[in-house]
């Protein structure tokens, strides 16, 4: 029946099934979706037809959320995002400097994004605290890129 010499192959057995689930698991916690759903918005919007997320290695793990949604629905995302994220409109020139650090050909995008939306409370001085938020559109998408306490 059950034999006590086999206790430890069925303990390797089980432990392999736990990494299993777990590697399932977080597989699916870093598909774009789920990670919209944890950092923005739950659920996420309808009008949303295609969502892609770029992780960068830098300090805090930053994230570029890339957005497509159809040109009439651009503008109701743009306020349902800013609203929940307590963010506010700004000009190119108050863009933070730690951002051409991170990306380069992000910043050049964003100095040409007919609007710019960045979080209200965020001190570029002490980047760990808090959680800075940027929202950019270029002709083709909307971009959403979040940096700091995820």
């Amino acid at each position: 029946m059950f034999k006590s010499k086999n206790i430890p192959i069925y303990f390797l057995f089980f432990l392999l099934i736990l990494i299993f689930a777990l590697q399932i698991w977080t597989y699916y916690l870093g598909k774009p979706t789920p990670t919209f759903e944890r950092y923005v918005i739950k659920p996420k919007p309808e009008i949303i037809k295609k969502l892609s997320i770029r992780r960068y290695k830098a300090p805090h793990s930053p994230h570029l959320f890339t957005i497509k949604v159809d040109k009439g629905d651009e503008e109701k995302l743009v306020n349902l995002i800013s609203k929940s994220q307590n963010m506010k409109k700004i000009d190119v020139t108050s863009l933070p400097d730690f951002l051409s650090k991170v990306d380069k050909e992000m910043v050049d995008v964003v100095k040409k994004s007919p609007y710019i939306y960045v979080s209200k409370k965020y001190d570029t001085q002490n980047y760990k605290n808090g959680r800075f938020r940027l929202l950019f559109s270029d002709k083709n998408s909307t971009y959403l890129y979040l940096n700091g306490d995820l």
